[in-house]
């Protein structure tokens, strides 16, 4: 009986010991978007996928009804890869603390530049921010999961007078060197499924 309680001590401290390794993972820095490395997806109802590479920077919620994924009251063809129109020159600033993460997001989008600030607790509990885009609402909460962290939640945005969620899952994970954050974003509405792969680098380092 002796034995079978130092077993599941040791058991228990370890999973301990794992829990803060995993959690130890620090993805504070400045961080600047690699196009050529980032791609998005979007599934629409009816199965069709459309691909894009270029001027990734967020997840389209567009309007309209059109199946080929175009607005019809602009006739521009394909939405932009940004909720707000074309998103560029994206720039991430972390800063992590044991308590939460302080996610700072600077953009262009369509020649005007934004700053969105946005936190998140480590501990579990609701947190309510601006959208990544800057429209909109985010309501989620955190966790760590195999050495990468998980933010799931609800985002709500109105759109010529319609208020739309959608179910958004963002990943954070880091390169072993340090070097490379990738953020994957899985987000569903009524519209479809639009799966986003964004590559970010230390400054100087993009690759065009």
């Amino acid at each position: 009986m002796r034995n079978l309680l130092l077993v599941i001590i040791a058991g228990v401290s370890l999973t301990g010991v794992m829990s803060a390794t995993e959690k130890a993972i620090n993805l504070s820095g400045t961080w600047v978007l690699d196009p050529a490395r980032s791609e998005s997806k979007h599934t629409h109802p009816g199965m069709r996928i459309i691909t894009a590479n270029t001027n990734i920077g967020g997840i389209s919620s567009g309007s309209g009804d059109d199946p080929d994924g175009r607005d019809p009251d602009d006739g521009n063809g394909p939405l932009d890869a940004s909720p707000g129109g074309l998103m560029e020159n994206l720039t991430l600033l972390i800063v992590q603390t044991d308590a939460e993460l302080q996610v700072t997001r600077k953009l262009t989008i369509n020649g005007e530049e934004r700053t969105v600030p946005q936190r998140f607790a480590l501990d579990g509990s609701q947190c309510l921010n601006l959208a990544s885009n800057g429209q909109g609402e985010f309501a989620s909460r955190t966790s760590w999961q195999n050495n990468k962290l998980i933010n799931s939640g609800t985002e709500t945005t109105t759109i010529r007078g319609q208020r739309t969620e959608i179910s958004a899952k963002e990943e954070y994970s880091i390169s072993k060197n340090g070097n490379k954050l990738t953020i994957k974003t899985i987000s569903a509405s009524a519209r479809g499924v639009t799966t986003l792969k964004q590559v970010f680098v230390k400054p100087g380092k993009v690759k065009f």
